[in-house]
């Protein structure tokens, strides 16, 4: 379940919590434990900024995951892992 969430995050655009539970048919909570531990483990790293979701106009560009409160983006490290999972 993790390389396919970090294969969703490597297609290019912005995804919520909502979308990317879904997608993974989990919990909410569940894919937030999951972020913490890429987090971690170095994968993922949050973003820290107040941009409201407003993707298109962003000057970070990198952000992959927009959920309660937090921006996730991939690491150098994640995009590698993830790159060698396809």
């Amino acid at each position: 379940m993790i390389d396919q969430l970090l294969r969703f995050l490597t297609e290019g655009s912005a995804l919520s919590y909502d979308d990317l539970a879904r997608r993974l048919s989990i919990s909410i909570p569940l894919l937030e434990m999951m972020l913490e531990d890429l987090s971690r483990l170095g994968y993922l790293r949050p973003v820290d900024t107040e941009c409201g979701g407003h993707c298109a106009g962003c000057s970070i560009g990198s952000c992959s995951i927009k959920g309660p409160g937090r921006l996730w983006a991939l690491t150098d490290k994640g995009a590698r892992a993830a790159a060698r999972l396809e």
